[in-house]
């Protein structure tokens, strides 16, 4: 055999297996949030349950004050949650999200989801939601939405009105959260 095809095909062994090596790498999911009450975290958590059904995927979960730029340049897709602080994002959010790095646009086409916690009907849930997604639009992620249609946008939970008040967050929510962080971790499966 010719000496050239023989280095040949050896390089191609080599490319192969390099090919092989990252392709089984998992995907992470970064699930990040801002609570006080403990209710935004509980979907958080859900969410967490969610992807952890998902095999081959793996997921970082923290408080948006602790996630590091290593953690969020590296992971596959990001959902975030936030509680509605007056209609709005609350402000621990809105400073993760201006501390993302833009130059280069280095989030491009990873996946965001998102998901809120609110006080009440009508108080901002898809407001806040809205706000999240088109954050991660500008920074050209793609979005992901939930498993249901009423999760349409992400995940919500009413938390303190009406038969929702003074309780632990709701299955019903939780189930949406649940679904939001379980459809995520497939999609990342199927693009990948």
């Amino acid at each position: 055999m010719n000496h050239k095809i023989k280095v040949f095909i050896f390089l191609m062994f080599i490319l192969a297996g390099i090919h092989n090596t990252f392709s089984q790498i998992n995907p992470t999911i970064l699930i990040t949030y801002h609570s006080e009450s403990g209710k935004t975290k509980a979907m958080a958590e859900a969410v967490a349950l969610g992807v952890s059904q998902v095999e081959d995927v793996k997921y970082i979960f923290k408080p948006v004050g602790e996630v590091s730029e290593e953690e969020l340049l590296s992971a596959s897709a990001i959902i975030l949650g936030s509680p509605v602080y007056n209609g709005n994002v609350a402000p621990p959010v809105l400073e993760f999200i201006n501390a993302w790095p833009f130059e280069g646009r280095p989030l491009k086409d990873k996946i965001g989801a998102v998901f809120v916690t609110g006080g009440g009907f009508s108080i901002g849930e898809e407001a806040v939601m809205f706000s999240l997604i088109r954050s991660m639009m500008i920074h050209g992620m793609i979005i992901v939405g939930g498993n249901e249609p009423e999760a349409a946008f992400g995940a919500s939970a009413i938390t303190g009105e009406g038969d929702f008040a003074g309780k632990e967050v709701q299955e019903i929510f939780l189930k949406k959260a649940h679904g939001l962080g379980k459809r995520v971790g497939e999609f990342i499966l199927k693009i990948r």
